[in-house]
Formats: C-alpha cells, structure tokens, sequence
C-alpha cells in the first residue's frame, strides 16, 4: 500500500519561538494598561507631586512653581524673565551682573546701588540682575560660564549662601541632574510622582541624616571656580556676605519643615558659610563686601529684615545699596 504523505507535525521548538513575541506584546501591553489605570486613578484622587524642584530641594511651592519659574536643563530652574533678561543683556552689555538667590532676586538694593553709582561713574551705572530663587553657588558656577561671562561684564557681585546650607531631600545639588525626559515625567506623570515619592521615602528612612544642598567645601570650591573663570575673562569679583536677623533661641519655625532638620543649628551653620565666603575671597583677593557684619553689629538691624530674618524691606534695601555701591568702588578703583 502506499504511504500516507500526512506532514510531519511542527517542532515544538518552532512553535515557542513563534509564540514569544506574542507574549511579550501580551505583557507589554499589561503592563501599560496597568500603568494606565495607576494615571487615572491617581488624577482622579487627585494626587500630585513635584520632584523637581519641589521635593529635591524644598522650594520654590508648586503654585510658585507654576507662576514664575520654568524648567532649564542646565539650572535646573530659571524665572519666568530668566531668558528675556538674558537677550537683553547680551545686547546692552552692562557693567555689572548681580549673581544670587532670593535674597538678591526679591531685593531692589541691585537697582538702587547703580543709581549711587551714577552720581559717581557712569561708566559702572549699567547692570542686569540675573539672580534666581532657591539657588545655590551650584547654579551659580553654572550660570557663569553658559550664560554671564558671555555678556562681557566688568564686575560681577556674587551672594549665595543661604540655599546652599539647607537639607537636600535628595541628593546635594551638585549631583542632581534630571535630563529633560525626567523632568517631563516628573512634572506630568502621576505614576512617575508616586515612584519618586515612595522612592525619596525609603531612602529619608535609610539615610535620615540628609546632606546639605552644597557642602561647605563644596560652597568654597564652587566660589574659587567662579572667581577664576571671572578673572580670565577680564572682570571683577564682589562677593557679598548673606546678613541676617536670627538669633539663638528665636529661630523661624518655618525653617524646620522642609530646610532643615535641627533648628538649632541654623545660626552656627549660616554663620560658618558667611565665614566661608570670607575665607575664599581673602585667599583669591576677590573684593569682600562683608554685609553681614556690618549689619549683624547694627542695633537697628530688625529694622532691615522681612519676619524670616533673610529677605531685606525698603530700609534694610538701601542699607544695602550703600555697602554695595561702596564695594563696587573699591573694586573697580582699588
């Protein structure tokens, strides 16, 4: 009889290899749905949070956020009229760049020392203020080398010192470096916030001792840098000392929440990176505009200071405007 020509059945083998990416689209595709869900449900509950900058460095707020800073990828944030001010200066170039925080930034002691320095030198009486809150000498060294230097400044003022003090909740500053896709997901995926969040817990609970923003040798080094890059370049330094009002024993509550996790340290720490900035300008010859002891020796200082101790009103402004101005003299006509 003839042989059946029925085919020889397909090697399992075969058949597993054929059915493995079916699998993986399968898994791929459970995967995201469950993703999915998450992102639903954790909008619809409403839930929200900001790594960057919110929760690794404990301000700006989030609605502050969402008012007045965009994200950079080099400095992580900038004000709103970061950029504008920017262009601006790279066309008018002016004399003098104002580097800070907030202390800077929310003062208008930057404005009024040019108008001091107009009844003397109007060829100084030119400047741009491009300081950002919540900046550390971190952003500062960075800034200076991207986006100052460029503008070709005769005298650059220099006042950190405040941020670079504070508990990280993540990382120091100097290691943190979200890349543009990290900070999309962080500012617009709920799942993503809920990983940082539940990751950034685990590790307060391993690690409960945080580290500052910058460290103080870090805090010297960032200012030597700056002062370097600066005297290549042609111009002058003014580092100014960061005054304040607190006082052993009347600390600001609100200063333990988030920026540090011993209040009592808070005058000894701010103390020792006002010594700091001493220091470095006394070992590279940068010009030392020392506010924070001239203020600290005025009986009058309460005067000066906003209720946190740290952000000047219209009198602690002016104050300001004087030393500063006088600073700039002495730098410019040593």
């Amino acid at each position: 009889m003839p042989r059946s020509s029925t085919p020889s059945p397909e090697p399992r083998s075969a058949r597993s290899a054929a059915t493995l990416p079916v699998l993986a689209l399968l898994a791929l595709g459970a995967v995201v749905a469950a993703l999915a869900i998450a992102e639903v449900a954790l909008r619809w509950r409403h839930f929200h949070y900001r790594p960057f900058p919110e929760v690794q460095f404990g301000w700006p707020e989030p609605q502050t956020i969402a008012d007045e800073f965009l994200t950079d990828p080099d400095l992580l944030w900038v004000t709103k009229g970061y950029r504008q001010r920017l262009r601006d200066a790279r066309r008018a170039h002016p004399a003098i760049v104002f580097l800070g925080d907030s202390c800077v930034e929310f003062s208008r002691y930057p404005e009024m020392t040019l108008t001091r320095l107009a009844a003397v030198d109007a060829s100084i009486a030119t400047g741009v203020k491009l300081s950002v809150p919540g900046w550390t000498t971190e952003q500062g060294r960075t800034q200076l080398g991207r986006d100052v230097l460029s503008i070709h400044p005769r005298l650059v003022t220099v006042e950190f010192g405040w941020n670079d003090h504070w508990d990280a909740l993540g990382p120091p500053d100097a290691d943190t470096h979200p890349g543009a896709i990290t900070q999309w997901a962080g500012a617009h995926l709920r799942v993503f916030q809920a990983y940082v969040k539940a990751r950034e817990g685990l590790e307060v609970r391993r690690h409960p001792d945080r580290p500052r923003r910058v460290s103080l040798e870090r805090y010297r080094e960032n200012l030597r840098v700056m002062i370097a890059e600066t005297s290549r370049a042609g111009a002058r330094v003014v580092l100014i000392t960061a005054p304040s009002d607190h006082e052993r024993g009347r600390e600001p509550r609100y200063l333990e929440a988030r920026h540090l996790k011993q209040l009592s340290t808070l005058v000894p720490l701010h103390e020792a990176y006002v010594q700091a900035t001493r220091d470095v300008a006394a070992e590279t010859h940068a010009t030392l505009c020392d506010a924070a002891a001239t203020i600290a020796a005025d009986p009058r200082r309460r005067a000066y200071f906003r209720h946190d101790g740290i952000h000047f009103v219209d009198a602690g402004d002016r104050l300001m405007s004087q030393l500063v101005a006088a600073c700039i003299e002495r730098a410019v006509h040593p």
